[in-house]
């Protein structure tokens, strides 16, 4: 992919350098801006502005194409799949060994962390210090020929030795041009409306590691952009030069967006995120409009205009479109409400009902504004039901629970068919921020508190497991909202026969037994479900039970421990067992995923199909 970008480029300046004709030929050329290069530099700048940008934008173009043809692949394979696994039971052990060579690309380069074995536990130097975590290694990858490229792209074919052409301002105008035309790209990937997420199957989280490498490398183009700049002036008129020409609008307009870029590289960092994100959030919108602003003053009559028009464009219709999402989904013949529901375990329980019916796959989220609480925050937080609420008591019967079953489905569609109103509920861990006053308020409520709210989505793609065998699901703590609706889908597609799931494992670890009541209405409505004992296994782990505590298991298929799982023994006895190919999703904190991450990579080594699915939110 970064080949086909490097190529083009090349092509483009071999072009320009191709088309200079000799200085005694050419005039000096005007675009509203001082000049501070002889004519033939200038007429090299003029085909350059002309081709550079737009070559670029081709080769990214092509590199979509690629990802989508190898997309397009992945999906048809998992399609042909699942439509051979639920026909035949001989089709599901022929899925059951994977390719050598595919086993060794997952092991060693998809699925590897760069060092070792951590990669979702985050970098701390304190508990309220982190710096992030560490890429895996294809993203290594990605990220350096990334850079390789830019790096390639801002010196390729710059005539070092041409007596008659200036470096400076050639090296000055190509990393310029470089960092306007990225930040197309840097806006289409830093919105959850991006097309990208669901045309490629690849998740938000990717797409905003790419934005902020992207954007950096933006950022350090224009710094060197300002660089060539100001050596030529000192060198030319000497640093009096320098300050006389600050005057110029073309020159302080440039200055004020490049240190409006530079305020957002510094600030950019995971320690300054991780301590306010909506600060971080609202200051880097203010910032970026205050670069636009002047970037857009400082060209002025140049070409290069085009390019941050452009970028305007996307960042509106984005802002739009979520604008509208907003309206749509919270207003109608009713506003969208939140009930705040305390529960034990410092978390909550969202209620969310809408004017407007939902079109949700498990996996999917959405963003949360409360305006009472944070008019100008919006949150993203997995749902982790869907439906109409209906509370369970502690003592509601798996019978009793099992005939009402029938009863919800048809009430859901009959709700949506006459009133256009649904339910989407979310668990909510106590941090800091807007989770926490949620929390404050909620405890110090007598009953459930209903709070206006304005909500959007749903966002994300559903990454299918329904062409897998046999399917194991980890969660630890609130990661269970990710898991519960794969569970009760693929358990309706079991008993109607529509999904090739023949075994399914969800592990859930949790510190106390108390998590085991934020989601005991629905684990009693799957338990319930038609053709559960055949398929799902159920496994808790309580990492902080007391001697004195009773540990009890329910049933066979639903088993409760003390301690941490032995993820290693319970994959390998998985893996003995497996039938067809082997799913696994993790959505669990940084320890787990990388132990889920690493025993994965061992059973790849030993022939095992298996693909490896982590959900996770890195920004």
């Amino acid at each position: 992919m970064a080949l086909l970008t490097l190529l083009t480029i090349a092509m483009a300046s071999s072009t320009v350098s191709a088309q200079v004709p000799s200085s005694s030929s050419s005039g000096n050329a005007t675009h509203g801006s001082p000049q501070y290069q002889n004519s033939a530099t200038q007429i090299y700048l003029d085909h350059l502005n002309k081709t550079l940008a737009w070559n670029y934008l081709w080769a990214l173009l092509g590199v979509i194409a690629l990802v989508f043809v190898y997309t397009t692949l992945l999906r048809l394979n998992a399609h042909v799949r699942h439509l051979a696994s639920m026909s035949n039971q001989g089709a599901l052990r022929c899925f059951s060994k994977c390719s050598p060579t595919v086993s060794l690309i997952k092991s060693n380069i998809l699925y590897a962390p760069l060092l070792h074995y951590r990669r979702s536990r985050e970098l701390k130097f304190s508990q309220h210090v982190t710096f992030g975590r560490v890429p895996t290694r294809f993203q290594t990858i990605f990220i350096s020929l990334l850079i390789i490229t830019h790096v390639f792209a801002s010196t390729w074919n710059i005539p070092w030795s041409d007596p008659e052409l200036e470096v400076l301002p050639i090296l000055r105008n190509r990393t310029g041009t470089l960092s306007v035309v990225n930040l197309i790209p840097i806006v289409i990937l830093s919105t959850i409306k991006n097309p990208l997420i669901w045309l490629l199957d690849i998740s938000y989280d990717t797409y905003n590691m790419m934005h902020r490498w992207l954007g950096r490398l933006s950022i350090l183009q224009a710094i060197a952009h300002m660089i060539c700049y100001l050596v030529a002036t000192v060198r030319q008129k000497g640093w009096a030069g320098v300050k006389a020409s600050m005057h110029a609008p073309f020159i302080y307009s440039g200055l004020i967006a490049g240190i409006a870029l530079t305020v957002i590289l510094l600030q950019s960092p995971k320690v300054f995120r991780a301590l306010s994100y909506e600060f971080f959030h609202q200051l880097h919108i203010v910032l970026v409009m205050l670069m636009t602003i002047f970037l857009w003053k400082h060209l002025d009559g140049l070409p290069q205009r085009g390019l941050l028009l452009g970028f305007v464009i996307f960042w509106a219709a984005f802002r739009t479109w979520r604008f509208a999402t907003l309206l749509f989904r919270s207003f109608g013949t009713t506003v969208s409400k939140v009930k705040v529901e305390h529960l034990p375990g410092g978390a909550v329980k969202l209620n969310i009902s809408s004017p407007r019916p939902w079109k949700y796959r498990p996996g999917q989220s959405l963003y949360l504004t409360i305006p009472s609480i944070g008019l100008w925050t919006a949150h993203p937080f997995s749902v982790a039901w869907s439906g109409v609420e209906q509370p369970l008591s502690r003592n509601d019967s798996i019978k009793t629970v099992k005939e009402k079953a029938p009863v919800v489905s048809s009430r859901v569609v009959e709700m949506i068919e006459t009133q256009g109103e649904q339910t989407m509920s979310l668990i909510v861990k106590k941090h800091r921020g807007l989770t926490r006053k949620l929390w404050e308020r909620a405890e110090k409520a007598s009953s459930p508190l209903t709070l206006n709210a304005y909500i959007e989505g749903p966002y994300g793609t559903e990454r299918s497991l329904s062409s897998y065998g046999t399917v194991m699901l980890f969660a630890s703590g609130v990661g269970i909202t990710h898991q519960l609706p794969y569970v009760k889908a693929l358990v309706e597609g079991f008993s109607q026969g529509t999904v090739a799931v023949k075994r399914m494992t969800l592990v859930w670890v949790i510190p106390t037994t108390e998590c085991l009541d934020w989601v005991r209405p629905w684990m009693h409505e799957i338990l319930g479900m038609e053709g559960r004992r055949e398929v799902l296994r159920v496994l808790l782990y309580v990492t902080r039970a007391g001697l004195s505590q009773s540990i009890r298991s329910p049933s066979e298929m639903v088993r409760m421990s003390r301690g941490r799982p032995d993820v290693q023994s319970l994959m390998w006895n998985e893996m003995e067992q497996k039938i067809g190919c082997l799913g696994v999703s993790v959505c669990a904190g940084g320890g787990l995923a990388d132990e889920v991450r690493r025993v994965s990579r061992l059973m790849l080594d030993r022939g095992a199909n298996l693909d490896l699915i982590e959900e996770g939110f890195g920004w």
